[in-house]
């Protein structure tokens, strides 16, 4: 209703990018923080939020994962946003490599969190609390929800004038990935501050568990990274 037309368009930019045309500059980026608090206080707002540690396994799967071809990865920027992490964990770009494992990936995030870095973060990675949530906690938005919350979608349809319907779900890795008593001991560390903030707007239990390392093929043209203590 909002457009006068369906929404009729395929791939990028997607939906979720409300400053490209599509949107047909129907979504404003207020930058005066005095105007944000002010529509904060009057206008309906929603926040989409996610568990932060199948939230940080997915962006590795989907952006620097070393097994593509099991996970999807999107090969053609893995090698950049695998140098980006590295160079703002304070490790510098390198030539060799051009992906990570799970727990390097995690150490990864550790250091940069240990360096109170995590707002350079690509928001792929960048926790939640400094997001959407970084000038306004949970409990000054209007819902809070996640993707499984459908009674939330229809909620926002109606604020919006359009016909309800749940979430759509069409990008996915099936993939799974079992973690190591390291990597969760690495995702308690980096995502804490997510769950004290985020707990009560979350399911009570999350699918992360300890269990046994993913078999990944192998690829000799891509070199992994250890760090060094």
């Amino acid at each position: 209703k909002k457009f006068g037309h369906p929404w009729e368009y395929k791939g990028e930019p997607y939906a979720q990018e409300v400053t490209s045309e599509r949107w047909e500059g129907k979504v404003i980026h207020e930058k005066d923080e005095v105007e944000q608090a002010s529509i904060m206080d009057k206008a309906f707002s929603f926040a989409l939020i996610r568990d932060p540690k199948e939230r940080l396994i997915s962006s590795w799967k989907s952006k620097v994962s070393c097994a593509g071809d099991v996970y999807g990865t999107d090969v053609l920027t893995r090698d950049f946003f695998t140098q980006r992490l590295l160079e703002t964990a304070g490790n510098g770009p390198s030539s060799k490599v051009h992906c990570l494992s799970l727990e390097d990936f995690l150490e990864a995030l550790q250091k940069v969190h240990q360096a109170q870095k995590e707002r350079f973060l690509d928001r792929h990675f960048l926790p939640q609390t400094s997001g959407c949530f970084f000038k306004f906690p949970p409990e000054k938005w209007s819902m809070v929800a996640t993707a499984s919350d459908g009674e939330a979608f229809y909620t926002l349809a109606e604020k919006l004038g359009a016909q309800g319907a749940p979430a759509p779900y069409e990008h996915a890795s099936t993939a799974r990935v079992n973690v190591s008593e390291r990597a969760l001991a690495l995702l308690d560390n980096v995502t804490a501050a997510e769950y004290e903030m985020l707990g009560d707007f979350l399911p009570e239990q999350h699918i992360i568990q300890p269990g046994v390392y993913l078999q990944t093929p192998s690829n000799p043209s891509l070199d992994t990274f250890s760090w060094d203590d």
